[in-house]
């Protein structure tokens, strides 16, 4: 059996830091290798990218607004 892995839910990991960019170095420093990113639309996704990558962290789930 694969090993369970787990992602980081910044929609309720590490509140104290209101920012994604920030929440997502959290997670990285919490030693999570892959997070997954609440309404991130108010954000340049350049920067989350960025933000991620210096982070070593592989962006595994964007939640979507429900119903259009």
């Amino acid at each position: 059996m694969a090993p369970l892995r787990f992602a980081a839910n910044l929609a309720w990991l590490f509140p104290e830091r209101p920012a994604l960019p920030e929440r997502l170095e959290a997670a990285a420093r919490a030693g999570f290798r892959a997070a997954e990113l609440p309404e991130p639309y108010a954000w340049c996704p350049a920067l989350l990218r960025g933000a991620a990558d210096r982070a070593g962290l592989a962006l595994v789930l964007i939640n979507t607004p429900p119903g259009t």
